[in-house]
């Protein structure tokens, strides 16, 4: 597990704030973590894994300590390093840290680990499972969650179809700007999946959905124009 840069999908999981530390406070830090403090640990995890030359094995030691003491964070940042943080990727191994941190009710647990379940990397695929865990974390407000939740009432995956349930996750995941949900809502509307056709509220959301950068919305919001 050697040391190298940083994969994006790592940061997109763990990366809350900057986590540069000069050596007297990085010092004080560790005298914390090794007094058995677990945040101090996940802190001093984070200087070795969001370092400009990350060291892996060091971050994956003092996540360990976190993550043994029975923390959630330390939980998740330790299925973090074996999700994408480690060569090779140790799928299973994330799973078995995820599903802790999960049963303690983190929200970006139980999305990491729905997300797992739905792609089947590190167990085998089960949307039903990948639905309630997607659930859990939609109901916290999770904005990703929210909005594979409606696609999984939209399309019958793990759940029964349901367009009305599927409206009301993407709504929720639209009210936190999700470029992706408020295409959809744009396009059970031009459909009229679950709801009346309105082609001027199509076309109201897939004006924000383009405002928030979806290109799929640009292309649907201009063939909409067109008719």
């Amino acid at each position: 597990m050697k040391g190298y840069a940083l994969p994006f999908a790592l940061a997109c999981i763990l990366l809350t704030k900057g986590f540069c530390l000069d050596q007297g406070d990085l010092a004080a830090l560790k005298e914390k973590a090794r007094a058995g403090d677990p945040a101090a640990q996940i802190e001093v995890g984070m200087t070795y894994a969001m370092n400009a030359h990350p060291d892996i094995p060091e971050a994956m030691k003092w996540f360990r300590m976190a993550a043994d003491q029975g923390s959630a964070q330390g939980q998740l940042h330790l299925a973090a390093m074996y999700d994408v943080g480690v060569t090779p990727q140790n799928p299973a191994e994330a799973v078995k840290w995820y599903t802790l941190a999960a049963k303690q009710g983190l929200k970006d647990a139980e999305f990491r680990l729905a997300v797992m379940y739905d792609r089947g990397r590190g167990v085998d695929q089960d949307y039903v499972t990948a639905a309630q865990w997607y659930e859990k974390a939609a109901e916290q407000k999770r904005a990703d969650a929210q909005y594979r939740l409606g696609e999984m009432y939209e399309n019958g995956q793990g759940v029964k179809q349901d367009y009305a349930k599927a409206l009301t996750w993407y709504r929720a995941a639209a009210n936190q700007q999700n470029a992706a949900a408020e295409f959809k809502i744009g396009r059970m509307y031009e459909k009229g999946l679950g709801i009346g056709k309105n082609k001027l509220e199509a076309l109201e959301w897939y004006k924000k959905s383009r405002a928030h950068g979806s290109a799929d919305a640009a292309d649907a919001l201009a063939a909409l124009d067109a008719q």
